[in-house]
C-alpha cells in the first residue's frame, strides 16, 4: 500500500463514480458491518462508551508506570515528548524520532509504519528505544521480540545508537549519526510488523504477499493499544449513513485518547487498481470539524476535513493523496 501523489483534477466528482470500489460490492455481499453510532452521539461518547474512559487512562497511566526512574535521564525536553507523548504533534508538523523523521521506508510499510506509531504512542518503552536505543530493564515492547538489540555502549547519551543488524544486513553500531540511528530503528520496526503483520493473513494459514502492504485483519491482530483491541471495519462510502456512525465511533475513541488507524483508496476512475485499499493513516485527535492525521508518507500530522471523508471529491493529503476512506480499525473492549 503506498501514497498516491495527487493527479490534480485528474480525478473529479461525478455521477456513480463512487460506485467503483471493493468494498462497495464487499459490503453488498457481507451486509452491515459498521456498528451504530455509540450512545450520546454526537458529541463524544456516552453511556457505555463513556463508562470505559476509565479503563482507557488507567490503562495508559499504567503504561507510562512501566518506565523506570531515571530512564529518561539525558534527553532534552524535545526528545522527553517524543517519547512520552509522541502523537501530540500540531498539524503540519512532521513526527519525529530524535532528529529522523517517522516515514513510511517504502511503498509497502505505511501499515507496518502506523502500526509501530500506535504502539509507541501507548508504550513509553518502545518509543524511547525508537528515540535513543535504550531499552530499560524489564520485558521487550513485543514489537522487538527476537530482534538482536544488544545494550547500548552509552545509555545516557540522547542518541545511543545501539548496535544491530537492519533488514538489509547492514550493522548500525556507535559510529553512527544520532539521525541515521533513530532512522535505523524505524526502519527495523516496520519491516519487523510487516512481516509478521502479513504472515498467516490468507485464511490463518497462509502468508499475504508483502508487495501489497498490510490487510485489515492483519493489522487489527497486531494493533497495540493500552486498554483496547481493535476490529477491522469496511468502510462503503456511498452509504453515508454507515460513514456518520463510523465517525462517531472515531470520534469517540479519540475523545478517550484512543487513535485510530484508517484504510483509504480510490475508484475504478483511477483503474482497477485503484479501487482497492490502498494506504493506511493514523487519526490521532480531533481538531475542529475534521481530525488530525498521521500520514505516514510524509511522515506528519495533516488536516483532514470530516466533509472530505462525508462526501468524497478529489485527493486529500491526510489519505495519502486518495479519494475514499475504505476501512478501519475500531477499539472494541479492553484487553
Amino acid at each position: 500500500m503506498e501514497t498516491r501523489r495527487t493527479r490534480g483534477a485528474g480525478v473529479v466528482a461525478r455521477a456513480g463514480w463512487r460506485r467503483g470500489q471493493l468494498v462497495t460490492v464487499l459490503r453488498a455481499a457481507r451486509g452491515r458491518v459498521v456498528p451504530p453510532a455509540p450512545r450520546g452521539a454526537p458529541g463524544g461518547a456516552g453511556g457505555p462508551e463513556r463508562s470505559r474512559v476509565d479503563d482507557v487512562a488507567v490503562a495508559a497511566a499504567g503504561a507510562r508506570a512501566a518506565l523506570p526512574d531515571g530512564a529518561l535521564d539525558g534527553l532534552d525536553a524535545r526528545r522527553r515528548a517524543q517519547v512520552l507523548a509522541p502523537l501530540d504533534v500540531p498539524a503540519g508538523r512532521t513526527v519525529r524520532w530524535g532528529t529522523a523523521a517517522a516515514r513510511q521506508v517504502d511503498g509497502t510499510t505505511c501499515g507496518a509504519a502506523v502500526l509501530g506509531l500506535l504502539a509507541a504512542a501507548g508504550d513509553p518503552r518502545l518509543a524511547l528505544w525508537l528515540v535513543s536505543g535504550r531499552l530499560p530493564d524489564g520485558p521487550r515492547p513485543p514489537e522487538l521480540a527476537g530482534l538482536d538489540l544488544p545494550a547500548p555502549a552509552d545509555p545516557h547519551h540522547p542518541d545511543a545508537p545501539t548496535w544491530f543488524r537492519t533488514p538489509d544486513g547492514r550493522v548500525v553500531h556507535a559510529s553512527a549519526t544520532g539521525e541515521e540511528a533513530a532512522g535505523a530503528r524505524w526502519a527495523l520496526l516496520q519491516a519487523a510488523l510487516h512481516r509478521r503483520s502479513t504472515a498467516r493473513a490468507v485464511a490463518g494459514v497462509l502468508p499475504w504477499p508483502r508487495s501489497l502492504g498490510t490487510p485489515p485483519w492483519g493489522a487489527a491482530r497486531l494493533a497495540r493499544f493500552p486498554g483496547v483491541r481493535y476490529r477491522s471495519v469496511l468502510v462503503d462510502d456511498t452509504r453515508t449513513a454507515e460513514v456518520d456512525d463510523l465517525l462517531a465511533r472515531v470520534d469517540a475513541a479519540l475523545d478517550r485518547g484512543i487513535p485510530v488507524p484508517l484504510y483509504s483508496g480510490g475508484d475504478l476512475s483511477g483503474g482497477v487498481a485503484a479501487a482497492v485499499p490502498r494506504h493506511v493513516v493514523l487519526a490521532v485527535g480531533r481538531s475542529g470539524d475534521g481530525y488530525r492525521v498521521y500520514e505516514p508518507g510524509a511522515g506528519a500530522v495533516l488536516p483532514l476535513p470530516r466533509a472530505a471523508v462525508r462526501a468524497p471529491s478529489g485527493p486529500v493529503p491526510a489519505l495519502g493523496h486518495w479519494t475514499h476512506l475504505a476501512w478501519a480499525l475500531l477499539p472494541t473492549r479492553p484487553r
